[in-house]
């Protein structure tokens, strides 16, 4: 097995030409470090300071692609409501299909129930749908700032009630105000 090691390192960059390790022997591999300052993950919702490894191995009719990575992302909390950062560590391997014979060009046909991720016609492989999807999964699905969260923010007292302990949180506010109004 052949292994070497390059200096190219990904800075906001989750694609890599794999031309050269694709003429080289199965077994063959490259290693990369992984640094990401900002990788949007939807709409609203980004990963930032992303740091890790990304080792490819060449396999027969495919690429390994093994990542570590670490960072965080700015959630909301379900409690509170406020945004905080909320670490997150994924290590997963992803597979890569050689699509194109890197001497001839020619397209190489997929089994129709072949899922998975393609190396492009210019033989780059991009594993950053593969990366944001394990990112995603990697985050809460009930985010909370952590065991000191202070709740919901409470405003203003119900009506009748001067300094008790009953406080109405800040999200009913508006409700309680048109119950008033309705009552008038």
């Amino acid at each position: 097995m052949h292994s070497m090691r390059t200096e190219m390192d990904l800075h906001n960059e989750t694609g890599v030409n794999v031309a050269a390790l694709l003429q080289e022997p199965v077994g063959s591999s490259r290693s990369y470090p992984l640094r990401l300052d900002a990788f949007p993950l939807d709409d609203e919702l980004l990963a930032v300071d992303v740091t890790g490894t990304v080792k490819l191995t060449r396999l027969t009719d495919e690429i390994i692609a093994r990542l570590k990575v670490e960072g965080s992302a700015e959630l909301q909390c379900l409690r509170c409501l406020r945004e905080y950062p909320e670490a997150f560590a994924a290590d997963f391997t992803e597979e890569f299909r050689i699509a194109h014979d890197v001497r001839t060009g020619n397209g190489i046909a997929a089994p129709a129930d072949d899922e998975r991720f393609t190396i492009n016609e210019n033989h780059e492989l991009d594993f950053g749908e593969a990366l944001r999807q394990e990112i995603i999964v990697a985050l809460p699905m009930r985010p909370t700032c952590g065991t000191d969260c202070p709740g919901p923010d409470m405003t203003g007292y119900p009506a009748g009630v001067t300094g008790g302990e009953e406080r109405i949180d800040d999200r009913f506010a508006l409700l309680e105000r048109l119950l008033d109004e309705a009552q008038d």
